[in-house]
């Protein structure tokens, strides 16, 4: 087995997209346009745990109140 490991940088008009395979109970995740992309292969199981993680880390990113 090999290992990879690739950054992606997300901007506004950056596709993401994702094609459903219900017979493999998973999704492919698409990042990039067809020329460049990442595709991230996650089972069933693994969607409302990458949905979490993308809602900490949004949450990580939001203003901090100064002190008065």
């Amino acid at each position: 087995m090999a290992h990879l490991t690739a950054g992606v940088h997300i901007q506004p008009g950056t596709e993401l997209s994702f094609r459903s395979h219900p017979a493999e109970d998973r999704v492919v995740l698409k990042l990039g346009e067809a020329d460049g992309n990442v595709a991230v292969f996650l089972p069933r199981s693994e969607i409302a745990r990458l949905a979490e993680v993308l809602a900490q880390a949004q949450k990580s990113l939001s203003p901090v109140k100064a002190a008065a």
